[in-house]
């Protein structure tokens, strides 16, 4: 055969089984995607080698991601990073500023969120709260005297409020005494002493006349109601009082009240204080109107920050409690490997066709060598 010919057909056929041989090894790493039997005997070399090593590679990959990729020293980086932070906490205010800044009602906003509130309900739960706090609050006081709970101020305020008192009534019923209707109500008791007194009475009622005792004890009543004696008087019995009620203990006034009447009046009265109507009735926008900017440049940032402390320091257990190289391993093992070569190819199929030409050049080198060897020694 001629040298030329010898050379060219071994080349040609050195880079025809060189670059078969690759392509098919390229080939074979994804196909035949499944084992093909012949009767009981499995053929050699199937399924190819990714799908029949498909669970082995979940799980190394599933470890490599844990292990060796996602981290949480790598997280926590992340987390900490100011441009991580400076995202989320953009991210976070604009959201909030949307929230804040909606038209909704209080109520409508709640019922969004499926929680059903209203008036009604809220000044009932409010009365319920006030009550509850009230028996847990009394509890510790209803042994102590009501001086004890009073400080040095107050009791101080509380003698001025007794004189106070004591002046009050010296003076009401000075201004009684000195009506026409206090007039009359003296002479109808004189009256009606002098009836009840029979012979003496009538003695009386004939020697001076019931106008006559009357004009002779009126201005007596006149100058004791308002003499500094009948205040001082009406001073010490008010303080005398005063101080026996500051001795006893606050379950005495308890008891004679009775305490679910007072947690309940109590509870009612500060539910119906509470404009809920009007609180409900508002929008998010007014209420929080006030409060935007300080939301918006002071608690959200914190948030965000305390958050991701909070994460990062959690991490080990929300990754262990994730089970991430489970998630990983499942994931892979579920995938397709029609996809899996689709992508792979894709990505590196001009890198395959290099491959494919290598050993296509690699058998043309060998397959010249050979000729070569045949020429010299055949």
């Amino acid at each position: 055969m001629n040298p030329v010919m010898l050379i060219l057909l071994m080349v040609g056929v050195g880079a025809l089984i060189g670059g078969l041989t690759n392509s098919l090894a390229i080939k074979m790493l994804f196909r035949p995607y499944r084992a093909i039997h012949i009767g009981n005997y499995r053929l050699p070399l199937t399924p190819g080698l990714i799908p029949k090593r498909q669970k082995e590679l979940a799980q190394q990959l599933g470890k490599m991601v844990v292990n060796h990729l996602l981290t949480p020293e790598g997280i926590r980086r992340k987390l900490a990073h100011p441009d991580f932070q400076n995202q989320m906490t953009g991210w976070a205010q604009e959201e909030v500023r949307t929230m804040i800044q909606q038209d909704k009602t209080v109520e409508h906003l709640l019922e969004s969120f499926d929680i059903e509130v209203t008036s009604d309900k809220l000044k009932a739960n409010i009365a319920e709260w006030v009550e509850g706090r009230y028996h847990s609050f009394i509890k510790d006081y209803r042994g102590m005297k009501v001086e004890e709970l009073l400080s040095p101020e107050w009791r101080e305020k509380s003698d001025e409020g007794v004189d106070l008192v004591a002046d009050h009534i010296q003076q009401s019923i000075e201004q009684y005494f000195r009506s026409t209707e206090g007039r009359e109500k003296v002479a109808a008791l004189i009256d009606n002493y002098l009836d009840n007194q029979g012979f003496l009475g009538n003695m009386l009622t004939s020697f001076m006349g019931s106008d006559g005792l009357t004009e002779r004890i009126y201005p007596v009543i006149l100058r004791y109601v308002s003499d500094r004696e009948m205040n001082e008087w009406l001073k010490t019995m008010l303080h005398t009082e005063k101080d026996k009620l500051m001795q006893q203990p606050i379950g005495f006034f308890e008891e004679k009240v009775g305490a679910e009447t007072i947690s309940r009046v109590l509870g009612q009265a500060v539910a119906k204080s509470l404009p809920v109507e009007e609180w409900m009735s508002r929008s998010v926008a007014e209420w929080s109107k006030p409060y935007e900017q300080k939301i918006l440049q002071e608690f959200v940032p914190l948030i965000v920050k305390q958050s991701s402390e909070v994460l990062s320091s959690k991490i080990e257990n929300m990754m262990s409690t994730m089970r991430l190289s489970e998630i990983v391993q499942e994931e892979v093992e579920a995938f397709q490997v029609e996809r899996l070569e689709e992508m792979v190819l894709g990505i590196s199929r001009r890198e395959f066709k290099m491959i494919t030409y290598l050993g296509a050049l690699l058998g043309g080198m060998i397959g010249f060598l050979q000729a070569i060897i045949v020429l010299f020694f055949g």
